[in-house]
């Protein structure tokens, strides 16, 4: 009696997760925890790169109108273009933009030079600009 009912509460089971198997994988990031990597604005014009306590604030900022992103950025902090940081994790395509028709990763780093070196941030994806190796080479 009991196979029986552990056999019907697997088909069940089984059944019951088959219907989400049309939802879409979400694909991975291009970043990986543990990696080196150097910082550089995606944007034109300003090289430096905002960087957030959260990626909530990080994903809000970029989905705001101009006039609440400009109240947002008091809480960003502007790190110097080349700073090298540390991939601590990431979260895939958290971020859209209305200026963008892709979304884009959440990136959790911790700064490794300058001035804000051992504190963590989140940043975009696409602020990431290379994976810096040891020898100096990008």
């Amino acid at each position: 009696m009991r196979v029986r009912s552990a056999a019907i509460v697997c088909a069940l089971l089984f059944a019951l997760g088959a219907s989400d198997i049309s939802v879409a994988a979400t694909p991975d990031c291009r970043l990986r925890s543990g990696e080196k990597v150097v910082l550089y604005s995606s944007t034109s014009g300003d090289p430096s790169v905002l960087v957030w306590d959260s990626p909530v604030r990080l994903r809000a900022y970029n989905a705001a109108t101009y006039d609440e992103a400009q109240v947002m950025a008091a809480r960003a902090t502007l790190v110097a273009p080349g700073t090298r940081a540390l991939v601590a994790s990431c979260r895939p395509q958290f971020v859209q933009s209305p200026y963008s028709d892709t979304p884009d990763d959440a990136v959790g780093i911790t700064i490794i030079t300058g001035p804000q070196r051992g504190h963590n941030f989140w940043v975009l994806g696409s602020d990431v600009s290379d994976v810096y190796h040891q020898t100096g080479n990008h």
